[in-house]
């Protein structure tokens, strides 16, 4: 009999050590049926799903097709290997999350293109999916592979592998394609292209031929198509016409930023030379505190979080960022709910801001200096000075901060060695620095390395060599050892030589990103991933030497491979920022001070605004002394996909769905509360079960049933709680069900024949010693499972067997699967399905 295609799935993640990356349902995840919609989009984003999902502009793409009734969002990631492995062993393409359809079967594969070292991920990805990496090897019955993003703005060296790429807020576009292609989705490829083309902010690169000089430097970018003379970015005049996902998908595991991400402001008027985002994103555009606040009341309610990062570029230059802050942590704060900005200019720190951001929990405080002496601030227009820095590190300190986080570059425009020895010197005055006799317990100072972008004040100059570049980086290295406060670390210069490469290459860096990918290039900016002489070997492949795109400087009048990308600002602009640069001058903030010209239309950039102060609402505060709590017994039932959530996952899910749910939650009393929540034993990934214990502690009485109602209606697929005891504190005070449980009761369904089951259950039974061993990262440890097994016997169904695992003296337990494996050491019997039937519970027990 064939397997189905869930089945087969299953029987994949029970393989793989992370499957919840691949399960699509989470909740406020979208599903729709492919064949009642016009169009369709696989989100893609070409790393591991903890990195995806931490992206803002993919939720914010889902949500915005979604709410279409007649369109369709689902999302993918790249693999890690083990999946990636075990569906080409088993036949099975690249498929989405949310349905597990192909990517091949959707109209579009839209990319989020992050950065430069996710090209061959990218390609993987494709090749997974069963669709050709180059653009002239897909067909019609090929879908479209478009790239978004912030790393489109040089797209030149992956430009022959996609069918168009979009340049701008995708909010609306992403919308406007897909209705295009809807309206022609039997017509011709190219037919497809040229009316697409014509949408603002597409680039179609195949409407545009590219010659070289005997250099290898770009001599014309020669338009195919009469009046597509360049391609040209496109914005939302407001945020206000961004609509932010309420419903945001929660994901699972532990994402790198896992909190509710607002972006408060999108576009920076500071001019940072360096910075690409600070020129692509113009004009700097906020979001009114109302709405800020909307926002997050919502999110919160749909979502669980308990941290909220206001997104920006430059979160202390938003307008009214004190009096925001003030008002979310008045609102938020008796929830426990924490505020972060994780980019804030020294100049714009505040003795208010620093009160209020350390109201919940006084997490690490990051100072982006970039350069440490003044003279290269000026150079690279950085405006912030080391009085700027020392004032906010006082403020850190009288309001309790014990760490700082401190990031450079090096290899900047002008830097000298005086310029580098300088990072050690303010890091080690930082380190000595106090305040009523507190000093930082740590400083980590990180360092990368600068990499020119395309669409900078610096896009004519080259990286420094890697060389040269390293022997800073170790010159810093001896300097940082002489004060055991300072921590140190650094990127890879090697990796920064690949990002240069790409930032400024151009279309013929094409045959070395396959052959790289061919050499098994993927998953790159994982530095235990990342092969540098793999890329040195497939550059020489194909003849091509890769200093010449990183390390070369250009003259003003060179064509540049990016030339025919028009961001909105001027080659005017960009020479006098170069100019200005050179001479050392600091230009304005053109959003405070004065327009400098920068090409846009002056009557787009951002307009102050009038703002009533927010008035908090009474709100129901959690009790700030220590009072009665009322303490809950709840059980719950894990099955379906919810057996594949590991413990950590599961105890995140619940304390969210339990904030979802609006529960008054006691918290812990002292420097770092945490909520009130004991879980029973930890239950192996993989394994149902249909009694897990949770034990909880409110400030408010609840009834049982409305407390189970409640709590199931905000949990993911999996998880069902199903009954509920309130626990009245005995005199002999709390017993937790942990100290109560002596064992477990576990039935496994097997597809082996009854015969072989009984044969498996004598050997065992007649065993002295059934040893198995348990490996764990790097060790491996022999245990005796008849030491933990009282009970092994045939059930009532064909197949089934019945056990029971108990503690041992200290505590330990075997897993079920442990048992198994010794009964049938041939046969895979992490597939199987096994589920926890019950707990063995003995109520004298303490």
């Amino acid at each position: 009999m064939t397997e189905d295609v869930n089945t087969r799935f299953e029987r994949i993640l029970s393989s793989i050590r992370k499957p919840t990356a691949y399960l699509g349902t989470e909740k406020n995840s979208v599903r729709k049926d492919h064949k009642a919609v016009s169009a369709s989009m696989a989100l893609a984003f070409p790393d591991i799903y903890d990195i995806g999902m931490s992206h803002l502009g993919l939720k914010i793409l889902y949500h915005v097709i979604n709410r279409e009734p007649d369109l369709l969002a689902e999302r993918v990631f790249a693999p890690e290997e083990d999946f990636a492995e075990l569906i080409q062993k088993d036949g099975i393409t690249l498929p989405s999350l949310e349905t597990k359809t192909p990517l091949s079967s959707f109209d579009i594969v839209g990319f989020t293109i992050p950065y430069e070292l996710s090209y061959t991920t990218i390609l993987w990805m494709l090749d997974l999916a069963g669709i050709p990496i180059w653009a002239k090897d897909r067909d019609d019955s090929m879908p479209l592979i478009i790239g978004g993003g912030a790393g489109v703005y040089n797209p030149e060296p992956i430009a022959d592998f996609f069918d168009l790429f979009f340049l701008g807020d995708g909010e609306n576009g992403a919308v406007e394609i897909m209705r295009a292609v809807s309206a022609m989705k039997h017509a011709p490829k190219k037919e497809k292209l040229l009316a697409l083309s014509k949408i603002p902010g597409v680039y179609v690169p195949s409407f545009f031929d590219v010659s070289y000089n005997g250099d290898g430097t770009v001599r014309e970018i020669k338009p195919l198509i009469p009046g597509y003379e360049k391609a040209v970015r496109v914005f939302l005049p407001t945020l206000a016409e961004s609509p932010y996902p309420f419903d945001l998908v929660a994901p699972f595991g532990q994402p790198v930023h896992d909190r509710l991400n607002v972006e408060i402001d999108r576009g920076c008027a500071q001019g940072c030379r360096f910075c690409q985002a600070g020129t692509t994103y113009r004009p700097a555009r906020e979001r009114t505190p109302e709405q800020v606040m909307e926002i997050v009341e919502t999110a919160l309610a749909q979502t669980g979080y308990d941290e909220v990062s206001m997104t920006s570029l430059s979160a202390g230059d938003y307008s009214k960022i004190g009096e925001l802050l003030t008002a979310l942590m008045d609102k938020y704060a008796h929830e426990r709910v924490s505020v972060s900005m994780p980019s804030l200019r020294a100049a714009t720190v505040t003795e208010d801001i620093v009160k209020q951001v350390g109201r919940v929990r006084h997490s690490t405080f990051t100072i982006a200096a970039e350069a440490a002496s003044q003279r290269l601030r000026n150079v690279i227009n950085k405006k912030v000075s080391d009085e700027d820095i020392f004032h906010v590190a006082g403020l850190l300190l009288e309001n309790d901060f014990q760490s700082l986080k401190l990031y450079f570059m090096i290899g900047l425009p002008t830097e000298t060695w005086e310029d580098v020895e300088a990072i050690y010197t303010l890091a080690d005055r930082l380190a000595n620095f106090s305040v009523n006799r507190r000093r930082f317990k740590n400083i980590n100072v990180s360092v990368s390395n600068f990499v020119p972008k395309a669409h900078t004040a610096f896009q004519w100059q080259g990286q420094e060599p890697q060389e040269l570049l390293k022997e800073k980086k170790e010159r810093l290295f001896a300097l940082m050892k002489r004060n055991r406060r300072l921590t140190f670390k650094w990127h890879d210069s090697r990796m920064s030589h690949m990002e240069a490469v790409f930032s400024r290459g151009d279309r013929t860096l094409a045959r070395a990103v396959e052959e790289a990918y061919k050499m098994g290039a993927r998953l790159d900016p994982w530095t235990e991933r990342f092969d540098f002489n793999r890329w040195m070997k497939a550059f020489e492949k194909v003849n091509l030497d890769s200093r010449h795109f990183a390390n070369r400087s250009y003259d003003i009048t060179d064509m540049l491979p990016w030339n025919h990308i028009d961001t909105g600002l001027s080659l005017k602009y960009f020479t006098k920022e170069l100019e200005c640069a050179q001479n050392g001058i600091i230009t304005a903030d053109c959003k405070v001070d004065k327009c400098l010209a920068c090409g846009l239309d002056p009557r787009k950039c951002f307009k102050p605004y009038e703002w009533q102060p927010y008035v908090t609402p009474e709100v129901n505060k959690a009790p700030e002394a220590p009072i009665e709590s009322y303490r809950y017994r709840l059980v719950f039932q894990k099955t379906g996909y919810g057996r594949f959530f590991g413990h950590l996952e599961l105890q995140k899910i619940i304390y969210r769905s339990i904030r979802v749910a609006r529960l008054p939650i006691a918290f812990s009393l002292g420097f770092s509360p945490h909520p009130k929540i004991a879980f029973g034993p930890a239950l192996p990934q993989g394994v149902e079960s249909l009694e897990e214990f949770l034990e909880v502690e409110l400030w408010e009485g609840k009834n049982c049933d409305e407390l189970v109602e409640s709590l199931n209606g905000a949990m993911p697929g999996g998880i069902r709680f199903v009954r509920c005891e309130f626990l009245p504190v005995t005199p002999a005070g709390k017993v937790s069900v942990n100290s109560q449980i002596s064992g477990f009761t576990y039935r496994a369904a097997t597809p082996l024949p009854p015969e072989v089951i009984k044969t498996a259950l004598e050997r065992f039974n007649n065993a002295t010693t059934a040893i198995v061993s348990r490996v764990k990262e790097n060790s491996v440890k022999e245990l005796d499972v008849k030491n933990f097994t009282s009970r092994v016997e045939l059930g009532e169904q064909p197949g089934d067997i019945l056990f029971e695992s108990r503690f041992n003296q200290q505590g330990g337990t075997v897993k079920p699967y442990e048992i198994l494996q010794w009964l049938f050491p041939a046969e895979d019997v992490r597939s199987w399905r096994v589920i926890k039937t019950g707990a063995i519970i003995q109520p004298d027990r303490r």
